[in-house]
């Protein structure tokens, strides 16, 4: 069974050798059976390798080349297409499953990143306004104190540039 290497890794035939490295590198990322939890990871990153190790070494892509375009010379049968539409439907399905798993983790992690700054916005503000609370009680309780003052003074500060800055984060 021949399988197309140039289709594994996304390349063309005239792709020069640091393009096939790039491409090696960015489905070696994706598929890499430590980082992609699908089944058919460890599978498919040996695809990617050995396609990598044909197409980087001048020589082997040489001959790689020549069997693909002369393959009854060769003495390998041209693989039936719907064998080869089945290799690439899997393959093209996991790299497809893949990429939605990364998009799902990059959405949840901005949710629980909202979240977090949400929890700490409306904490910091509940605190701010009970230090006013709790000063301006004290301004009434005792005789006029300066402490109390400069406790009302510094929370309502507070306050401001915690809403201050909420609205700039909020722009962005």
């Amino acid at each position: 069974m021949q399988t197309d290497y140039y289709k594994i890794l996304g390349l063309t035939p005239s792709a020069t050798p640091e393009q096939i490295r790039q491409a090696y590198r960015t489905k070696a990322k994706l598929y890499h059976p430590d980082i992609n939890n699908n089944p058919n990871a460890k599978v498919l990153f040996q695809l990617i390798n050995e396609a990598y190790q044909v197409l980087v070494n001048p020589d082997k892509k040489r001959w790689y080349d020549f069997k693909l375009k002369y393959p009854t010379t060769t003495g390998i049968k041209p693989e039936p297409a719907r064998r080869r539409a089945a290799t690439y439907e899997s393959y093209y399905r996991a790299q497809t499953r893949a990429e939605q798993e990364k998009k799902e983790e990059k959405e949840f992690r901005k949710y629980r990143k909202t979240f977090l700054d949400n929890f700490l916005f409306y904490f910091l503000v509940v605190a701010g306004a009970v230090a006013i609370l709790f000063d301006v009680i004290n301004f009434f309780d005792d005789k006029v104190s300066q402490k109390s003052v400069a406790g009302i003074i510094f929370g309502v500060w507070f306050l401001f540039l915690l809403f201050y800055g909420w609205n700039l984060m909020s722009k962005k």
